[in-house]
């Protein structure tokens, strides 16, 4: 496959999301630079409009079909295709996101350089986390190779945002790039977006704190490091 960056997408209950996550990304990413991998899971109630917006779109994509695993598992699941087909750098994307910026896969690419790291934008909520946290981000499929994963098995949906910013920062290379990649979420938008996907996954108080647990450990570990020598 002769493009540069796999966008992955894990999904679920979100078919109007996907649409419009699709639709802002033809509009805004590079011409041939990019293929989405659309990750479903088997169970989705909502898996027949997924159908009918890829159906309608009619985007150039990949899309794989399994049982409900998580997020973290479903992101591997779809590098590890990205990986296969020969694609030189992922992204990581969450279905609540709005590409805004033209030629931002270009720029985070671009900014990234030669050598292995993190590029990130600006998600429009700097202003509610740390602002050096990659909350959705691009970084080389080598870093995917030596790690075996982007999220750590043992995390299941949260903290992965930690865990890519520490690898950047390992690497020296986490960078900041002004380029607008908006993350509708609750935070941003107001509770009228709170759906199931959140409140079974990112919002869910028992998630939050397994996976805090397991990104603490994985922290702690010095194994991730010395794969990524």
């Amino acid at each position: 496959m002769n493009v540069t960056l796999g966008i992955l997408l894990p999904t679920r209950g979100r078919p109007d999301n996907l649409a419009r996550f699709i639709t802002a990304a033809m509009d805004t990413a590079s011409a041939g630079n990019w293929h989405l991998y659309l990750r479903l899971d088997t169970d989705d109630p909502t898996a027949a409009a997924y159908d009918d917006v890829i159906g309608e779109l009619d985007p150039d994509i990949s899309v794989y079909h399994g049982d409900r695993i998580g997020f973290g598992a479903s992101l591997n699941e779809l590098a590890a295709h990205a990986e296969r087909d020969g694609v030189s750098h992922l992204g990581m994307f969450g279905d609540d996101v709005l590409f805004v910026s033209h030629g931002w896969d270009r720029a985070l690419i671009g900014e990234l350089g030669a050598d292995l790291g993190v590029a990130y934008g600006n998600d429009g909520l700097r202003d509610k986390h740390e602002p050096d946290l990659p909350t959705h981000y691009v970084t080389q499929t080598e870093v995917y190779r030596r790690l075996g994963y982007l999220a750590p098995p043992t995390i299941r949906h949260l903290f992965l945002d930690n865990v890519a910013r520490d690898v950047g920062r390992y690497l020296e290379n986490l960078v900041y790039v002004p380029v607008m990649i908006r993350h509708l979420h609750p935070w941003a938008e107001g509770e009228q977006v709170d759906d199931a996907t959140y409140r079974e996954g990112g919002r869910n108080p028992n998630i939050r704190k397994a996976d805090r647990m397991a990104y603490i450990r994985w922290a702690q570990d010095r194994e991730w490091k010395r794969r990524l020598r």
